[in-house]
C-alpha cells in the first residue's frame, strides 16, 4: 500500500475529503465536454475490455498517475492499494497485464456513467461511476466490481490525456483479480 502526499485523499482531484467520491461543489457539466468525456471514458473502457494494454498507456500523460484503492482505506487511512507514478510504471503495468490476459480467457465489460466534470485552469477535474463485469470461459458472467474514478485530465496536441487517474472502488477489500486494469 502507499500513503499518498497530498494533504486529503481526494485534494488533488477536486474531490472532497468528507465525502469520498462527492465533487466539492455542485456544478452542471456543460454538455460539449461531458459529450467529449463520455467519449474519452468510452473508449478508456474500450481499451481495457479487448486487452490493448499497451494503447490503454496512451490516454495518460507522460507524468501522471495511477493509483487504486478502496473506500473505506482511503476515506480513513489515506492509504491506496498502490499508486503508480509516470509513463514507465504504467508500461510496467500494462506488460504484466497482458501477461494475465495471455493466460487468463476471462472477457470483461466496463461500464462508465454518471460523469461529472468541472474546469479548473488548464485541467479538468472529472468524476465518473463504473462497473465491471466479467465472463469466463463458461461464458458465465459476474459483476467484478464498482466503484468511482476520481480524475484530473488535461489536453496534450488537442487530445485529453489522464494527469491523475484514481480509482476508488466500493468495497471493504479488492478482488482477487487484480490484473485487470480499471
Amino acid at each position: 500500500m502507499s500513503v499518498d502526499t497530498f494533504s486529503s485523499p481526494f485534494a488533488a482531484t477536486g474531490m472532497n475529503s468528507e465525502r469520498p467520491g462527492k465533487m466539492s461543489k455542485l456544478n452542471i457539466t456543460p454538455p460539449e465536454l461531458r459529450s467529449e468525456l463520455e467519449d474519452f471514458y468510452a473508449t478508456y473502457a474500450s481499451l481495457i475490455d479487448e486487452k490493448q494494454a499497451n494503447a490503454w498507456v496512451d490516454m495518460f500523460l507522460p507524468d501522471a498517475v495511477y493509483a487504486v484503492g478502496t473506500y473505506g482505506n482511503i476515506s480513513t487511512t489515506g492509504m491506496w492499494w498502490y499508486t503508480d507514478r509516470g509513463i514507465l510504471k504504467l508500461k510496467e503495468r500494462a506488460a504484466y497485464t497482458n501477461g494475465y490476459h495471455w493466460h487468463n480467457p476471462t472477457r470483461m465489460l466496463h461500464v462508465v456513467h454518471n460523469i461529472r466534470a468541472a474546469i479548473e485552469g488548464d485541467s479538468i477535474v472529472a468524476q465518473a461511476a463504473f462497473v465491471v463485469y466479467t465472463a469466463d470461459k463458461n461464458d458465465e458472467v459476474k459483476l467484478h466490481i464498482v466503484g468511482r474514478y476520481s480524475d484530473r485530465l488535461a489536453r496534450e496536441d488537442g487530445e485529453l490525456r489522464f494527469q491523475e487517474h484514481r480509482v476508488v472502488v466500493d468495497s471493504e477489500t479488492l478482488p482477487a483479480n487484480m490484473s485487470i486494469l480499471f
